[in-house]
């Protein structure tokens, strides 16, 4: 990404009104609502060229992509967290359905985000939020790595609405109640949670699928990233598994500029307001109504009866 744009150049066309703008118009595709532009873009990217090497993060929004890719590329670098901080993550693992705002794209002669991708060298760590059925279907038969991070679905609906809001995006300005409805529907980008998270949970014992919890990255944080670094076939010293489970707390993600989002995004002008907010689990307790608790256990219910997928809380 550096050869095109540099972090301080991309950050100053974010400032810009203008050169800000994301369409956040939705289309259908297979049955899934997307935003438009990654529609006109599905047919390329289910034809994306998968290396048997990859490490793809693949989740449902706000289920904790930006911990897990933090880790991933720590593993990547063998805990040399001097190279980790070089640049922006944003700048290391390419988004492959989401580019750059198009005003940038044309000013700085910006190719689609996975068009990046296809130049980066091996070994390459690719995130998407494409339900399963719409990533290239290379994935499966080159055997790339794949870790999936499922979050409780009523902590995923507290983060996703300050999330939609503090980027305006499609459900912003809608209240909590009427968000629920609109994120537990098929009208909402991505698709259902349920199905998102059916499609992996249904796949987990494959060898080339890690499936975590969000909850357990918060129990046990240090015991996941020696996970996430095993399975990414890396043999890694105690004191580094040590230094990288430091790196990668939230307080420490959060205040460090090479990984929050905010640094890239202006949310400076926003005060109170935050792409890393809380990193909780439980939060869903103080914003649930106890008819809304009830509804979407109900909900949880109703989709998850007999796959042996369960919550905690």
């Amino acid at each position: 990404m550096d050869k095109y744009v540099t972090i301080e150049e991309y950050r100053e066309l974010r400032k810009n009104e203008f050169t800000d703008k994301y369409p956040h118009t939705l289309g259908e595709y297979e049955g899934v609502q997307l935003n438009f532009s990654v529609c006109e873009m599905m047919d390329e990217l289910r034809s994306f060229e998968v290396r048997a090497d990859d490490c793809w993060i693949v989740t449902y929004p706000k289920a904790g992509t930006t911990w897990v890719q933090e880790i991933v590329l720590c593993a990547k670098h063998d805990g040399n967290l001097q190279e980790v901080n070089k640049t922006h993550t944003k700048f290391q693992v390419p988004f492959l359905e989401q580019s750059m705002p198009q005003e940038i794209r044309r000013l700085k002669n910006l190719p689609p985000t996975h068009r990046i991708a296809a130049e980066i060298p091996s070994p390459r760590v690719i995130k998407s939020h494409l339900p399963g059925q719409l990533l290239p279907p290379q994935i499966w038969t080159k055997k790339a790595k794949i870790v999936y991070v499922i979050r409780n679905p009523k902590d995923l609906m507290v983060s996703y609405f300050y999330f939609e809001n503090l980027l305006n995006l499609k459900g912003a300005g809608l209240p909590f109640e009427e968000y629920l409805e609109y994120r537990n529907s098929n009208k909402a980008s991505y698709g259902s949670w349920w199905d998102h998270y059916l499609y992996f949970w249904k796949r987990r014992h494959q060898p080339n699928v890690l499936l975590l919890r969000f909850e357990d990255l918060k129990r046990d944080l240090r015991g996941n990233v020696e996970t996430i670094s095993r399975f990414l076939g890396k043999a890694l010293s105690a004191k580094t598994l040590d230094d990288i489970t430091e790196h990668c707390s939230f307080d420490n993600m959060k205040s460090n500029p090479m990984i929050n989002p905010d640094y890239l995004l202006s949310t400076d002008e926003r005060p109170g307001r935050s792409f890393m907010r809380k990193g909780k689990s439980g939060s869903w307790k103080t914003h649930f109504t106890v008819a809304q608790n009830e509804a979407m256990d109900a909900l949880i219910k109703e989709k998850l009866h007999g796959t042996g997928l369960t919550f905690d809380h």
